[in-house]
């Protein structure tokens, strides 16, 4: 089979390999699309610290069971089935409790196990979502993106009617946003790039705002009656917008941090205390928030594919996936196609 190698950053080559092996309790996959992640432009980069080259990059991953190991019972081959890219222990504290997304050894394919961009995956049967119907394959690489929104939104206890903000506008940041939506809740976006603003107001109809504009906090107040955020969900890993969050909440609002900032947070203790405010951070995701994404999708509250500007055939991926790292391209989410 062929893969795409990330040597180190920026070098790519194509590869010829044997076909994975595929034991008892694993399923082989044909790959069919792969959804570009943010964490594969930082690995692309040089820039993820829980990566080592060369790597196989990958974990937004749509394909069809083409071979099954003895004890699958679940699959069959000809189902079309999403990659749950999480790879738990399962014997920690976390994993015995079910939080297997925040296993205390966790690894993930595509970062520290080789994934999709290969003509075949092989993955225990536990690892892979099996998706009704014959949808689009680049539709279904853009699920997993969809349950990291999932998963952070989740914590933020939402009713309908409640009202959220969503600092950073980002394929992340607008899936926290849409799932934000099929609670009912009012959502605002904040992001300073004009680009990705235009982007989000038209393709999702949500309003989006600069906040480095001096009026930012007085739009607040008035989109919110004076009353601020019920909710505050901040995926953009900067310092100085995650220790500025508390202010747009009302008082006992809830933060989620999806985004990591490496550096130290600092917030004035009696302010935010005062709040009672609800401080979380999100990790990766489980099998609750796939199925729960995939359950919307078919409701038609979710559509993956709106997230989706750019595709390229998994043969040309070496060229493009370079030029899509640049601002200029104008890419929100990039899917590499298979031939099927």
């Amino acid at each position: 089979m062929r893969a795409l190698v990330l040597n180190g950053p920026y070098d790519f080559s194509y590869e010829d390999r044997p076909d994975p092996v595929c034991p008892p309790d694993h399923v082989m996959v044909r790959v069919e699309a792969v959804c570009i992640c943010g964490s594969d432009i930082h690995a692309i980069q040089g820039h993820q610290p829980l990566f080592t080259f060369p790597r196989v990059i990958g974990h937004e991953v749509a394909g069809t069971v083409y071979k099954r190991g003895r004890d699958v019972t679940d699959l069959a081959v000809g189902d079309r089935v999403c990659l749950m890219p999480c790879i738990p222990c399962g014997t920690c504290r976390a994993c015995r409790k079910g939080r297997t997304n925040a296993c205390s050894s966790l690894e993930l394919y595509g970062v520290h196990r080789d994934g999709g961009l290969q003509e075949y995956l092989a993955a225990p049967a536990v690892n892979w979502l099996k998706i009704p119907g014959i949808p689009k394959a680049e539709a279904v690489s853009m699920l997993e993106p969809l349950t990291i929104g999932a998963h952070a939104v989740a914590k933020l206890d939402l009713q309908p009617g409640d009202r959220v903000l969503v600092v950073g506008a980002g394929p992340i940041g607008m899936s926290c946003a849409v799932n934000a939506r099929t609670y009912g809740a009012q959502v605002v976006l904040a992001d300073s790039n004009p680009q990705r603003r235009a982007f989000c107001q038209d393709t999702f109809h949500l309003p989006a705002l600069d906040p480095f504009r001096p009026d930012y906090l007085q739009t607040l107040r008035q989109i919110t009656d004076g009353d601020l955020f019920d909710g505050v969900v901040d995926t953009t890993a900067a310092k100085a917008s995650m220790e500025t969050d508390w202010k747009w909440i009302c008082q006992g609002g809830r933060i989620v941090f999806v985004g990591i900032c490496s550096g130290t947070l600092e917030v004035d203790g009696l302010s935010f205390h005062m709040r009672e405010p609800g401080l979380m951070v999100t990790r990766n995701s489980t099998r609750r928030d796939f199925e729960r994404v995939l359950e919307y999708w078919r409701l038609g509250f979710l559509d993956p594919e709106q997230f989706i500007t750019h595709t390229v055939p998994f043969e040309q991926a070496a060229q493009a996936l370079g030029q899509w790292i640049k601002p200029e391209t104008g890419v929100f989410k990039g899917v590499v196609q298979f031939p099927v």
